[in-house]
């Protein structure tokens, strides 16, 4: 085995910055990179629109005959009533479909007119309305002063109050796709970081390299690129969404707002940086590509733990669990956007998961140049994680 130079912990930003420039180089400019960016893109628009489309508000048209259509009051949620003249009328704007069910008040009686698709919200809605105005006949017959009652009832409606943190499903959904396409990311870019490492280790590239470079600089600016062109991708990503978002002409609440979504980039940033300097040990442990699967088992198994985490945790996000495995890295990366996204984790929770990733950020990436120093010149089998500290 190669001895390292004497100063092989100095990072002197010129070289590194060289090695920065050669990765973005080799990365960014390949056809694989653009298609992958292009797919990134398109996914993530075709996401927003379809769940702007599920979460858009549905409504149904009820014309109405034969009395004013402000006599049979509020219209219930997702009903609009129009009005009509006589039931020839209403019954042709039922059958040619330009409105869902009718409800005609012909001496003193009122009929429901709807086709055989009539949906039931529209179903509903007319029966409603034509309940509401036989209520309102029933009470003239016993000389009820019918604006003394509206009042009367208006005063005494209850009050709504929600409480606890609970959120939409759908909205949950949303947030939750767009932040696990986000951290699938992690694991995408970390595979890349690993071949790269093992790549110019089985062509003795990396000894032509370190000739000039000490290997904390290799590490350095090998990862700082590839975390770049990461960050491109992730770039398109929110392109696509703002794109989506200012096609749409009736936003709903599914979709998390800007605000959210700088959060989740952000935590994006500190549990790449985790993980980057992970995939470049784990990739300098081997010699071969087809030995690399192996000693990336360990790292991808806990960068994919916290899909599971959240999974598990997205039906409950006010759980006890939840609460504490929140501050938790690499589960921290993962939960904290997710809560954020849906309004439910505060500032001080935020900052206090984020500072605890920070200090397990520094210890991994610190063992991760050890453990890279100590086997990038090595040759042969591959080295257990372990021999690597060791060494």
């Amino acid at each position: 085995m190669k001895r390292l130079r004497p100063e092989q912990h100095v990072l002197r930003p010129t070289r590194v910055r060289l090695v920065y420039v050669r990765e973005l180089k080799a990365r960014m400019f390949t056809r694989g990179y653009l298609v992958s960016l292009a797919l990134l893109s398109l996914v993530t628009f075709g996401l927003v629109i379809g769940f702007n489309l599920i979460g858009r508000s549905t409504s149904a048209t009820v014309a109405v005959c034969g009395t004013p259509a402000a006599s049979l009051g509020t219209a219930p949620p997702g009903v609009r009533v129009t009005s009509c003249d006589g039931m020839a009328e209403a019954r042709k704007l039922v059958e040619d479909k330009d409105a869902d069910a009718a409800v005609v008040v012909a001496g003193g009686h009122a009929s429901l007119l709807v086709r055989a698709d009539t949906g039931d919200q529209a179903r509903a809605g007319a029966a409603a309305l034509a309940e509401t105005w036989a209520g309102h006949q029933a009470l003239l017959r016993q000389d009820v002063d019918l604006g003394r009652l509206a009042r009367d009832t208006a005063a005494a409606a209850p009050t709504t109050v929600t409480v606890g943190n609970s959120v939409g499903t759908l909205q949950l959904g949303a947030a939750a796709s767009l932040i696990i396409i986000l951290f699938m990311q992690v694991v995408n870019q970390g595979s890349v970081i690993a071949q790269g490492v093992v790549e110019e280790k089985s062509t003795r590239v990396v000894e032509v390299l370190l000739a000039t470079l000490t290997p904390l600089e290799l590490l350095v600016g090998k990862v700082s690129g590839i975390v770049t062109a990461g960050m491109v991708q992730v770039a398109a990503m929110l392109g696509a969404v703002m794109g989506a978002q200012s096609t749409i002409s009736e936003q709903t609440i599914a979709m998390p707002g800007p605000r959210a979504l700088v959060v989740t980039v952000l935590w994006f940033l500190l549990t790449f940086a985790m993980f980057a300097s992970l995939y470049a040990a784990a990739g300098s442990l081997v010699s071969r590509p087809e030995d690399l699967q192996g000693v990336l088992t360990p790292v991808m198994l806990l960068a994919l733990a916290p899909v599971g985490a959240a999974t598990a945790a997205a039906a409950h996000l006010s759980a006890s669990w939840v609460s504490v495995v929140q501050y938790i890295p690499p589960f921290s990366g993962l939960l904290i956007p997710l809560k954020a996204s849906v309004g439910t984790a505060t500032v001080q929770e935020q900052l206090a998961a984020a500072g605890i990733l920070l200090v397990v950020t520094a210890c991994c990436m610190t063992l991760a140049g050890r453990i890279y120093r100590n086997s990038v010149l090595r040759v042969g089998a591959p080295i257990r994680w372990r021999q690597a500290l060791a060494a």
